[in-house]
């Protein structure tokens, strides 16, 4: 089955045409064909519940991937609604910009990628900044 979806929810409408040209490039670079991901903007307080409930971990992040369906790269990614903007100012990056670079760094995470240790984040945040070079250079 072909599929080619992606859904974003809560976001400012006029940010979504460059997150969802972001997900394409991505996932094009990727080099996955067939996916359907929801994209939902939450509050901090709720990524933090959902970071409590299915990762143990008591904190507030930048986002949460779940992969529903490896088969299908199914999945649904938590973008929270507060630290885009921090990140950005911190960054030197447009708020919209920020965005983006979360849409790159939670697909790379419906990969397997993980930013859970030296090594590993190394090697992820190496192939997001390659990715984002490519879409904002």
């Amino acid at each position: 089955m072909k599929q080619k979806e992606l859904i974003f929810t809560g976001f400012n409408e006029k940010f979504v045409p460059l997150m969802k040209k972001t997900a394409e490039f991505t996932l094009k670079y990727e080099k996955i064909k067939n996916y359907s991901i929801s994209f939902t903007q939450i509050s901090d307080i709720e990524i933090k519940k959902m970071n409590r409930k299915y990762r143990k971990v008591n904190r507030i992040t930048d986002v949460i991937s779940f992969l529903v369906d490896e088969k299908l790269f199914l999945g649904d990614i938590y973008i929270s609604d507060n630290r885009p903007q921090k990140n950005a100012k911190k960054y030197g990056f447009t708020y919209q910009q920020e965005l983006c670079y979360l849409v790159i760094h939670s697909i790379l995470h419906l990969e397997g990628y993980t930013d859970y240790d030296v090594e590993n984040k190394t090697l992820m945040f190496s192939k997001q900044d390659k990715i984002f070079k490519c879409l904002f250079s």
